[in-house]
C-alpha cells in the first residue's frame, strides 16, 4: 500500500517503489561490479564524491525507480540521478556534518525545488541512515526498501555513520525549477 506521510519538513511515501524495480536496480550495480570490477582508486573517487557508478545513472533500472515516485514529486527539470553507498565506517567516528545540496553549474541560476532518496535497502540510523537538521533538532528518516523521502532543497541533511556490517545502498533525484 502506497501511503505519503507528511514527518516535519519532509514527506515519506511508503512502498512506492515496487520491490522488482529494487532488485533490478540492486541487480544492475552488483553485475556491474562483477563484470566490469572497480579498482581501489576508482572506489575511493566515488566514495569522497559521494556519487557511486556514475556511468549507470541513465540505466533503465535506474530511472525506473524514478518513474515510479508520484507525479507531482517528478516535476521541474530533473539532474543526474546520484546513486549513494555507504560503506561500513572504519576508524575513528567522523563527526556527522549536515549540508544543502548545491545545484550544478549548468542550472544557470535555477534552484532545486525538491530531491528525492530512494531507499534501496534499509536506511536506519546505525547504517548510516538519513539524518535531517531543523528546528527540533536531528532526526533520524528511517526507510524500508521501496519507500522515498522528498525533501525540500533548503533542509539540512546528511547520511549517518555506518556501525553495522552491512552497505547502504540508495539513489536521488534531483529537480530544478523550470524555466
Amino acid at each position: 500500500m502506497i501511503r505519503s506521510v507528511t514527518a516535519g519538513r519532509f514527506q515519506l511515501a511508503r512502498g512506492v517503489v515496487p520491490l522488482e524495480r529494487i532488485d533490478a536496480a540492486l541487480r544492475t550495480i552488483h553485475l556491474d561490479l562483477l563484470e566490469r570490477g572497480a579498482s581501489a582508486p576508482e572506489l575511493g573517487a566515488w566514495l569522497w564524491g559521494m556519487h557511486w557508478f556514475p556511468h549507470l545513472t541513465y540505466r533503465e533500472e535506474i530511472l525506473a525507480l524514478a518513474a515510479a515516485l508520484p507525479a507531482d514529486w517528478r516535476t521541474g527539470a530533473r539532474c543526474d540521478p546520484q546513486i549513494l553507498l555507504q560503506f561500513p565506517h572504519v576508524g575513528p567516528e567522523p563527526e556527522v556534518t549536515f549540508h544543502l545540496d548545491q545545484e550544478p553549474d549548468w542550472a544557470e541560476g535555477r534552484r532545486y525545488e525538491r530531491i528525492v532518496g530512494v531507499a534501496l535497502s534499509p536506511w536506519r540510523r546505525d547504517n548510516g541512515g538519513l539524518l535531517v537538521k531543523g528546528d527540533a533538532g536531528e532526526v533520524a528518516v528511517e526507510l524500508d526498501p521501496g519507500d522515498a523521502v522528498l525533501l525540500p532543497p533548503d533542509l539540512l541533511h546528511s547520511g549517518g555513520v555506518n556501525r553495522t556490517g552491512a552497505i547502504r545502498y540508495g539513489v536521488y533525484f534531483r529537480w530544478l525549477e523550470e524555466r
